[in-house]
This record gives C-alpha cells, sequence and structure tokens, in this order.
C-alpha cells in the first residue's frame, strides 16, 4: 500500500502514485500547477494499464483530463500518464 502523498509533496516532483489515487492516500487541494504526471508501477495489485485508467477516470471527475501515457524507456516496470487541468 502506498503512503499518503499531500500537495506539497506531489507538486515537488508534479508525480502522483497511480496506487496512492486509486486508495485514496493522496490530497490534490493546493496543487499548484496545471499539469500533472500519474505513475503506475508494479506494485499495483491489476494491470499498469488498468491502474493509469482507474487513476485518470478518478482525476476526470475533479476536472483533469488525460493528455497522453507513455512508457518511460529507463524503466521497464512503470507507465506514466500526462493530465491537464481543464480551465
Amino acid at each position: 500500500m502506498s503512503s499518503f502523498q499531500s500537495a506539497q509533496q506531489i507538486a515537488q516532483t508534479r508525480e502522483v502514485s497511480a496506487a496512492a489515487l486509486i486508495n485514496g492516500q493522496c490530497d490534490l487541494r493546493g496543487y499548484p500547477f496545471r499539469h500533472l504526471g500519474v505513475v503506475a508501477d508494479s506494485s499495483l495489485p491489476m494491470p499498469r494499464t488498468t491502474g493509469i485508467l482507474i487513476a485518470a477516470e478518478i482525476l476526470g471527475q475533479w476536472g483533469w483530463e488525460l493528455v497522453s501515457v507513455t512508457k518511460p524507456f529507463e524503466s521497464v516496470d512503470k507507465l506514466v500518464a500526462f493530465l491537464r487541468l481543464r480551465s
């Protein structure tokens, strides 16, 4: 299980874990930026693609829209989604 992530912690890297979103262990209130990365790795108890899409659906309820999804070439076990806050 992931640890709680505050808006300030998320703002430092501009990334939040998909597991934290799915498990309700983050708070984006006060997040100061319009763009956000959601990282899914092998710690999820489901396929990474499923975790990324669930996280995007959760964020969609708060005005975020999915821009793209990529697999970083430096990591074989991560998937990253990029989201933008609708204006």
